[in-house]
């Protein structure tokens, strides 16, 4: 059995993934932690304190929540239009041995031993190679094969596959 499908990643699928890769990890449990308390800190002490010092904290917490998603977004954009792998359309072929990947003529196989998990967030599955590289797949570019995907993820990852089927 194998699963073929073409993938064109979009900064909004870029995005998608930095947002999950960044706020999943313990330190971006830390960074909400943080902001939550230097938020509460300011509205607990607002009117006790002076105003410039109730405005930082605000800006400290503001930092999670608004300008990091934002430059997460930009960093995005940026990468999809300067970047030539995401500006053309890729060409995988998932089997029980692995992932091949081919785009422009060139090509190249991953055997399912070499990945370290695969994950959904929301409309994107990725399948990480190691914890800072993966592939991007959207779950619509997988279409009706999803369920098929999910088989060949599952016999080739075991346990480190957290996909479910298609209902």
């Amino acid at each position: 059995m194998q699963v073929e499908f073409n993938v064109n990643i979009t900064a909004k699928d870029l995005f998608a993934f930095f947002i999950n890769n960044f706020y999943r990890r313990f330190t971006g449990i830390l960074w909400l932690l943080f902001s939550l308390f230097c938020l509460g800190v300011s509205i607990y002490t607002w009117g006790d304190i002076k105003i410039a010092n109730s405005i930082i904290l605000i800006v400290v917490a503001s930092f999670y929540w608004i300008i990091n998603p934002l430059m997460l977004y930009s960093k995005a954009k940026q990468q999809v239009k300067n970047n030539k792998y995401f500006s053309e359309t890729l060409n995988y072929v998932v089997t029980e041995r692995g992932i091949q990947v081919s785009q422009a003529g060139e090509q190249a196989d991953v055997s399912w031993d070499e990945m370290w998990k695969a994950v959904r967030f929301g409309r994107l599955v990725v399948v990480y190679v190691t914890n800072i590289r993966a592939f991007i797949l959207p779950v619509n570019c997988i279409g009706d094969e999803y369920n098929n995907f999910v088989d060949l993820a599952l016999k080739g990852l075991d346990t480190r596959c957290h996909l479910r089927k298609k209902q």
